[in-house]
Formats: C-alpha cells, structure tokens, sequence
C-alpha cells in the first residue's frame, strides 16, 4: 500500500537493558529499519537501555526523531541529545497521551512498569474505540507470553467481548515485523 503521508512510529520500551542483551541489539535494529523505511520515530527520548539502543540505530538523515519527555524528566546526563525535535510535557500522563496522539502505528518492546503501563493505556483506548491504532508486539523470548495469556482469560471469561478490538499483533522476529507494518500503512 503506497502512503505518500510521512508514518510517525512510536516505541514504547524499556529504559533499562534488561538481563538479555538481544534485547538491546534488537532495539538497534528496530531504530535503523524505521529510519530506513523513511518512517519518522517517536519515543520517550532517553539515552539509557532499549531507549538509547533504539535512538542509536536511528539515522536522523533519512527521518525525523521526536522525542516526548516530561520537564521532571529533562535532564541531560539521561536524554539522547541527537533528536531532531524535543517535546516537552507536564507529566508523564501527558507524555503517554501525546506519543499515542502523534503515532499512526505503536511498537512495544520489552520493557517494565512504564512499558506495561504505555501499552495498556493502547489497549484499552482502541478496545473502547477512541482511537484506532495498530499495536506490534516485538514478543522476543516469549517476553510478552503472560499478557496474551491474560487477554485469553479475560476473552474466556467474558471480560472483554473481541481480543480483535485492539488491534494488537505479536511478532517474535523482527523482519516478519517491519515487513506487517509495511503491508499495513
């Protein structure tokens, strides 16, 4: 599907490493191929973790590179400096809603209390049809298996209607990924 908009891609993940260092190699490939694709990224602006890998693979001379951070947060020991556009919000309520609000397509990779958080908030938005916004999971390592354990449950107890409604895909690989997303825009 040929798109002649420019796709803003946010990325919801964590600030941390984490134990596996895939993680960290895979969240600099995720930056490269999204600045390759033209794709403009979208993402909390850190420098540390699968935030500052992602930001790494970024190539700002192919797209642009919007980072959201809340002024309790503006610190420069721990925001990627090479952004080409820095947004500054009052918390980090109005961080999350302005990073859903900018993004034609959501990311989610592994991460911890503010990555569950971030991509709850999706869920929940696209399941009560206030927004309409596809949503990857890069399921690397099964990292994300007990959530869509508990989408099931919560479909098999009749506590959410259609698991459909979120618009909520998983990828273990991350080309099959990027190859959705370009099938999709």
């Amino acid at each position: 599907m040929i798109n002649k908009k420019k796709i803003h891609v946010c990325v919801f993940c964590g600030s941390k490493k984490g134990k596996d260092f895939n993680y960290f190699g895979k969240a600099k490939k995720l930056g490269y191929y999204i600045s390759e694709n033209n794709w403009n990224l979208i993402f909390g602006g850190g420098s540390q973790g699968l935030m500052g890998a992602l930001a790494d693979g970024f190539n700002s001379s192919k797209a642009k590179m919007i980072s959201v951070i809340p002024t309790a947060l503006n610190k420069e020991k721990i925001l990627y400096q090479n952004n080409t556009k820095k947004i500054l919000v009052k918390n980090l309520s109005v961080r999350k809603q302005k990073m859903i609000k900018l993004a034609d397509i959501i990311i989610v990779m592994p991460g911890g209390f503010g990555t569950l958080d971030e991509l709850l908030e999706v869920l929940a938005l696209n399941y009560l049809k206030i927004i309409n916004k596809k949503i990857i999971i890069l399921n690397f390592n099964n990292y994300w298996n007990p959530l869509k354990n508990l989408i099931l449950k919560m479909k098999k107890s009749d506590f959410i209607d259609d698991e459909n409604l979120t618009k909520l895909y998983f990828f273990k690989n991350l080309d099959k990924a990027i190859k959705f997303i370009k099938n999709n825009l």
